[in-house]
């Protein structure tokens, strides 16, 4: 064995041949489909690079190879013309990964090796032979079992990229009885059907396998005839020149003309910067977040030159506020430690939590005093990571935020569309560091405002999401008051009903059980008391519905559920977000969803069910801040089906809209041919279930189970819509050609969703991105103009001639509570700026009402 020096190491040479195809297919498959901020697929390639450095990690390798098949036809096809014919074409997403696989291995100097004419397998026995060190093969091609030798050992990729099952020759003996060689034998026997080789007709695999066993060789099968039995021998006859034939196509070629030098397969590790960039431009975060695998100064953020300067001095603060007011910008951050940074020179400027307010050279020193005209100037670009947190952070301290300001995380959520929740998430991507976060908010800023205008998202971003935040900052400053005496009165009422239902499941159950556990239950209701059920003895709730009326326990588990979820979530849940003055404070997630809906946390009002007597009760629960008080409930009517009219500008639905006509009585006038005085309740159900489900691209199945019909029945009343409404279909199928042509999906304010599977070869994947492409330029429309409703009603009412206020926002409703005495003209402010919005080619119609509690407005 050679030694090899690795650094100052003396290393015992290993070579790690990879089997690149092979790994390539098993990581497409293996992951979900995976797409780049510009829309490459990056799957395979990113499959790929985890299993390369685990394999490096785990192996440590001196040498290492890559083979690659390059075209599909090679000398077996001369042998067979119809080699390989049964293969399915390579799909597009991964053919596109082939040669970026190959980019990164070349940036991390490792040798790729490939050859017209001749596949990886023959490469791979080639270089295996070629050089006598220890040799680990990584395949999921069990071909290569036959390369097995002293030297060489082959790595079977088993499940995915992480189980791996080891063959060397004791394992092989072990598990096949064979010797290396005989693989060769065996496929030549049995055949393979992914390579379409043929083998013997009539022979199996198990057959194959004894004869292999007991003679080794087809030689010694074929010389051995006589002793086998006739229905066999006669096969074996029939099937000599295909066996021989197969022999060839298995074997693999070890001894082929490529250049190929032992000291060209060495590599570097840890990767070195461009690794790094190439990594960095797929966006592989979890990857370019591991240290361990780049060198010192290979990943970009180890080249952000910084200095951190402590604010513990009059004279420097000073400083910072001479150069803000002279530059006239400057970044600001608070990390999870309550650490204070500022940032506009270069410099990293610190106030550690632990000198918050305390002394400054001995001295107490007001800090915050001394930058709140920093923050309050209006003249001066404030950038922060996540500007509502920080207004709730300087409002606490007496300061607000005046004049321009930036948002870096909802300009990174505008532009890649992914939830955006930690400064990591951004810095991270765009080779930053969060030790320096003030200072990289700034770099970062000027990277996303540059892809905002590129991506013309601008008018977007300043217009409505960035006021937007000014809005939900005020909104969870308000917050929304709690009847606590309510809040009591239904815990007392929903924990009485639950411990009644547990003591009658008891009861019917004849013993004391965790009705919480599904384990529990299942033998309750499958195995005691014997009601039918699937193979899984599932105790889901669609199966417990199905089978609601074999026993009256049923009835009682699903109720059980209902109220403990209520219980649970609604009055429980609530309690510990309740202030001292009896109101919740909801925080408004702007950057989780990618159609623009606003989420609520901590806690969520916005989950709260409707339709119902629970959630008319639930609802109950919050009010007007107080008797003198009312809720004004605006709810936009239809909105998404009248941007459906808006965009496919079907003549129905605008003539309907426009007339304020009931759009499902006239849909079922329609889809059941009859008249509008004849539409029944039942008619005029089914076809608003139709015509929303035609907003979100529904399919028959989907509808089927929504109108408790046969999804053959349910294909009738979608065909006979589309039939009435060419209009709509067209649109509808432009939305997937559009999606499917630039990757993504739009709303009418330019608001863009990534289509990653619109183009998969998964079935499932692809319709799925299809009624997805269908459905977000309405549902993301219908965000967009809500958010736009939000800020005229709140600039209409902030200028300080009203006492109302702006509370909440769920979905297509907005609360606010309002004196009794301004109820009149705000409810028409309200209304005004609702259905002006925005202008449609059909009228934006909202509902207002009034009321002392939630639960009796609409």
């Amino acid at each position: 064995n050679i030694i090899f020096f690795k650094g100052n190491t003396i290393m015992k040479e290993k070579l790690v041949l990879i089997d690149g195809n092979s790994v390539l297919y098993r990581a497409f498959y293996a992951l979900p489909a995976l797409m780049s901020p510009d829309g490459r697929y990056s799957n395979a390639i990113y499959g790929f690079a985890n299993m390369l450095i685990k394999t490096i990690n785990d192996i440590k390798p001196t040498h290492i190879a890559v083979a690659f098949d390059v075209s599909k036809k090679t000398f077996r096809n001369e042998i067979y013309s119809d080699y390989k014919a049964t293969r399915k074409p390579m799909p597009d997403e991964l053919r596109s990964q082939i040669e970026p696989v190959k980019e990164m291995l070349k940036l991390m100097n490792i040798k790729v090796l490939e050859k017209e004419g001749l596949e990886g397998d023959d490469i791979l026995g080639t270089i295996s032979k070629r050089f006598d060190v220890e040799t680990i093969i990584v395949t999921a091609d069990r071909d290569t079992l036959q390369l097995i030798s002293p030297t060489t050992t082959i790595y079977f990729n088993k499940k995915g990229l992480t189980e791996v099952k080891i063959m060397n020759l004791d394992s092989l003996k072990e598990e096949f009885g064979i010797k290396p060689h005989s693989i060769i034998d065996l496929k030549a026997l049995q055949g393979d059907s992914s390579d379409n080789i043929p083998g013997v007709a009539g022979i199996g695999e198990k057959t194959a396998l004894d004869l292999v066993q007991q003679y080794e060789t087809i030689e010694n099968v074929y010389k051995n005839l006589e002793n086998l039995k006739p229905s066999l021998k006669a096969k074996l006859e029939a099937g000599r020149d295909n066996a021989e034939m197969s022999y060839k196509l298995a074997k693999i070629n070890c001894d082929i003309d490529i250049e190929c030098e032992f000291d060209e397969l060495t590599y570097d590790y840890p990767f070195n910067e461009n690794v790094y960039e190439f990594m960095n431009d797929y966006k592989f975060n979890s990857l370019i977040k591991r240290s361990d695998i780049f060198i010192e100064g290979g990943a970009s953020k180890k080249k952000l030159q910084f200095a951190t300067e402590k604010m513990d001095s009059d004279e420097k603060v000073q400083k910072l506020l001479s150069e803000i007011e002279k530059i006239g910008c400057f970044s600001s951050f608070y990390d999870k430690n309550e650490n204070f940074y500022i940032s506009c020179d270069g410099l990293e400027w610190v106030l550690p939590a632990i000198m918050d307010m305390f002394a400054f050279e001995g001295k107490e020193y007001d800090f915050y005093a001394k930058v709140k005209p920093m923050f309050e100037n209006p003249n001066i670009r404030k950038i922060f990571f996540d500007s509502k947190t920080m207004r709730h952070k300087l409002n606490s301290k007496g300061i607000s935020i005046n004049g321009k300001f930036e948002d870096v995380a909802i300009m990174a959520h505008l532009i890649d569309g992914v939830s955006v929740k930690y400064p990591e998430d951004v810095l991270d991507s765009a080779n930053l560091n969060i030790s320096a976060p003030a200072l990289s908010l700034c770099i970062v800023y000027e990277e996303l405002l540059a892809k905002l205008k590129e991506q013309n998202m601008e008018k977007l971003y300043y217009d409505v999401e960035l006021p937007l935040s000014v809005v939900l900052f005020n909104m969870e400053l308000a917050g929304f008051k709690v009847d606590e005496h309510r809040v009591d009165e239904l815990g007392f009422k929903y924990k009485g009903e639950i411990d009644s239902l547990v003591a009658q499941i008891y009861e019917l159950a004849g013993c004391v059980f965790n009705i919480n556990s599904t384990k529990q239950l299942a033998e309750i209701l499958y195995d005691k008391l014997g009601l039918p059920h699937n193979k899984k003895k599932s105790t889901n709730a669609e199966v417990l519905q199905e089978i609601e009326n074999s026993h009256p326990i049923v009835s009682l588990l699903l109720r059980y559920r209902k109220v403990s979820k209520l219980y649970s979530t609604y009055i429980e849940g609530l309690r510990p977000h309740i202030d001292e003055k009896g109101f919740v404070h909801t925080s408004f997630k702007q950057t989780l969803t990618n159609t623009g809906r606003l989420s609520s946390v901590e806690p969520n009002l916005q989950n709260i069910p409707i339709r119902s007597d629970e959630s008319r009760e639930v609802r109950s629960i919050y009010t007007a801040t107080d008797e003198n008080h009312v809720l004004i409930d605006a709810d936009y009517s239809q909105i998404e089906l009248r941007l459906l009219a808006h965009c496919s500008e079907d003549p129905f639905f605008i003539d309907a809209f426009n007339n304020n006509l009931d759009i499902h009585t006239q849909t079922a006038c329609q889809v059941f041919g009859t008249t509008f005085e004849n539409v029944t309740p039942d008619m005029r159900r089914i076809a608003k279930i139709v015509n929303f489900g035609i907003i979100y691209g529904i399919s028959d199945f989907g509808l089927a189970n929504d109108l408790k019909t046969t999804p053959k029945e349910a294909k009738k009343f979608i065909d006979s819509f589309y039939e009435q409404h060419p209009k709509v279909k067209e649109y509808m199928e432009n939305a997937i050609h559009q999606a499917r042509d630039t990757g993504k999906s739009s709303t009418i304010l330019g608001r863009t969703r990534k289509m990653l599977d619109i183009t998969s070869s998964n079935y499932m994947l692809r319709t799925r991105a299809e009624r997805a492409a269908q459905n977000m330029p309405l549902q993301g429309s219908a965000s967009d103009i809500i958010k736009l409703a939000m800020i005229k009603v709140f600039n209409a009412l902030k200028d300080g001639k009203y006492k109302a206020k702006l509370i909440m926002q769920v979905h297509d409703e907005l609360i606010i509570d309002c004196p009794e005495n301004e109820k009149e003209e705000v409810m028409r402010i309200v209304r005004e700026a609702m259905n002006t919005a925005y202008q449609l080619k059909v009228p934006l119609v909202c509902d207002v009402t009034s009321s002392y509690r939630w639960s009796d407005g609409h």
